[in-house]
C-alpha cells in the first residue's frame, strides 16, 4: 500500500522484464511490483493481465522469438 502511494508521488521505477520482440517489452516498477505491456511502435503502455501473459507464456502464440529457438 505505501509503495502504491510512493509511486503516485514519485512515479514509478521502471525496468524491462522481458523482450518480448522487436519493440515489445514487458515493463515492471520494483517499488510497486505493477506491470505493463510497452510496444513502440504503437507508442502504446498498457497494464500487464492474464491476456498478455497468456499471449506470451512458453508456447503462447505471440512466445519471444529468442524462446522458440
Amino acid at each position: 500500500m505505501l509503495e502504491r502511494l510512493l509511486c503516485a508521488v514519485l512515479g514509478h521505477r521502471y525496468v524491462v522484464e522481458r523482450v518480448l520482440n522487436h519493440g515489445a517489452r514487458k515493463v515492471g516498477c520494483t517499488r510497486c511490483n505493477s506491470h505493463w505491456a510497452m510496444h513502440d511502435g504503437t507508442r502504446s503502455f498498457v497494464r500487464w493481465d492474464e491476456e498478455f501473459e497468456a499471449l506470451y507464456a512458453p508456447g503462447g502464440i505471440l512466445e519471444s522469438e529468442e524462446r522458440k529457438c
